[in-house]
């Protein structure tokens, strides 16, 4: 996805990819901190709950960096 922005040479095309990418970042963080809560909470003792946006936005941009982007 950072690549993409590297090569875009249109100020639209690179505000495009940027949209995109606070979408995804966005939509996996409701999706994570749904299942988070939801499921993995329930199943390991050990984890705790994400009771805030902002745990679970940045436990996203965490998942995204090793993931790669």
């Amino acid at each position: 996805m950072i690549k993409e922005l590297f090569n875009s040479r249109k100020a639209a095309d690179i505000i495009t990819e940027i949209l995109i990418f606070v979408l995804v970042i966005l939509i996996s963080t409701f999706i994570l901190r749904l299942t988070w809560n939801n499921s993995l909470v329930k199943h390991i003792t050990v984890l705790k709950k994400l009771d805030t946006f902002l745990d679970a936005l940045l436990l996203s941009i965490s998942l995204a960096v090793i993931r790669g982007i």
